[in-house]
């Protein structure tokens, strides 16, 4: 029997002739070792595309105000636009092209003419695709940030948008669905942003406050959640088993909302000669966030001509028509009231209750003769629906 030494990776050892059937000479294996260390090398492909950004929105786009969480951050602005001629302005929240349109959405408006466009106006859903793209360049920490991250200045900075939208119109979700489908680019700084809707999910309005309730109150079954926004009263009840709550009945009560109660205000102004106020309803909105409840009523103060007018008895006047003016709404606080003298827990959310001389004078009026009436103002009403989702995500 013959014993052979066999070199592998540079170390020598004995083997069998026996077990050997073939063997490749030393000289050969170190000439290939050799062609290949002089071959050139392929250079790997870098692969530094632009870095995707993740986007998770949160959209409750009302009559007078869009409400939003990206990411966490919580932001609101009117939902108003104006699609306007040329460039738009830089270093301005919520202007962007988008299309071969221009558009400044938000409080921004004021700086730019142009064609407006209200949501007030049946354009809420129908632009709603506006209101999302709005909402995005109202986040100029987020967009920033997505810039600073691009690697290749030739490519456009791309975004994964996952969107959950708060509305009445569930029932409209193949149109819904069909309007944020076409998001597909926008151009923010005279940067071009790729927009990729991965997930969309509708969510009935109310849903957030109504978990963030039973969260609160684990023992609770049946209660009421009045919602009052910008262009409508809802009432909606549910039923709580512990695990989910349903909604047994809703009265959306189109009309009703602050828009209409600030009209009546600014139609009660018109009518009493006060040394000629002058005040827009933007004026009449900041006024009402300004009231204050007293121990003898109300405070009001409106800004006009250099003088601070106090409109609270034009405000209250203005209260009472709203509801004697409507007979639904009329009939529903009576509905309401009912269940309070039952001993059913009521809550109250949107933007108008967080108002504090609506929220007072509206549960005034609800809980007028009934001895210990179970309504609440939510916290934060105006984003209890967006709080109330992130509580139980945080869970």
């Amino acid at each position: 029997m013959t014993n052979i030494t066999v070199s592998t990776n540079g170390h020598n050892k004995k083997a069998n002739m026996e077990t050997i059937t073939e063997v490749t000479p030393i000289e050969s294996t170190t000439t290939a070792t050799t062609e290949e260390q002089t071959q050139p090398k392929k250079k790997a492909k870098s692969g530094r595309h632009n870095k995707v950004a993740n986007f998770y929105l949160d959209i409750d786009a009302g009559a007078k105000r869009v409400k939003c969480r990206l990411n966490g951050v919580y932001k609101a602005f009117p939902s108003t636009a104006k699609k306007i001629k040329g460039d738009v302005p830089l270093r301005t929240d919520g202007a962007f092209n988008y299309g071969s349109t221009s558009y400044v959405v938000g409080q921004a408006i004021d700086r730019v003419n142009g064609d407006v466009i209200n949501a007030s106006s049946g354009n809420k859903l129908t632009n709603l695709d506006l209101w999302i793209v709005g909402a995005m360049t109202h986040y100029r920490k987020q967009l920033k940030q997505a810039i600073k991250d691009k690697k290749r200045n030739a490519e456009s900075i791309k975004i994964n948008l996952y969107v959950r939208i708060l509305t009445l119109s569930t029932m409209k979700r193949k149109e819904l669905d069909k309007a944020v489908k076409k998001i597909e680019a926008f151009t923010w700084e005279d940067n071009l942003f790729e927009v990729d809707v991965k997930s969309l999910e509708f969510i009935e309005e109310g849903q957030g406050a109504a978990d963030y309730i039973c969260q609160e109150n684990p023992d609770i079954e049946t209660f009421h959640l009045l919602d009052l926004g910008g262009g409508t009263f809802s009432a909606t009840t549910y039923d709580w088993d512990g695990d989910d709550a349903a909604i047994i009945a809703r009265t959306p009560i189109s009309g009703a909302g602050m828009v209409t109660v600030i009209n009546r205000i600014f139609k009660a102004l018109t009518r009493v000669d006060r040394g000629a106020i002058q005040a827009e309803n933007e004026d009449i909105q900041q006024a009402l966030e300004l009231s204050k409840v007293t121990e003898d009523g109300y405070t009001v103060p409106l800004r006009s001509n250099g003088k601070t007018h106090d409109i609270a008895e034009e405000v209250e006047g203005a209260l009472s028509e709203w509801v004697s003016n409507n007979y639904a709404l009329q009939r529903q606080f009576d509905l309401i009231s009912q269940s309070l003298a039952k001993g059913e827990p009521v809550y109250c959310s949107g933007g108008g209750f967080a108002v504090p001389i609506v929220s007072n004078w509206i549960v005034k009026y609800l809980s007028q003769d009934i001895d210990n009436p179970q309504i609440e103002i939510l916290p934060e009403p105006q984003n209890i629906n967006l709080i109330g989702m992130a509580q139980i995500e945080a869970k």
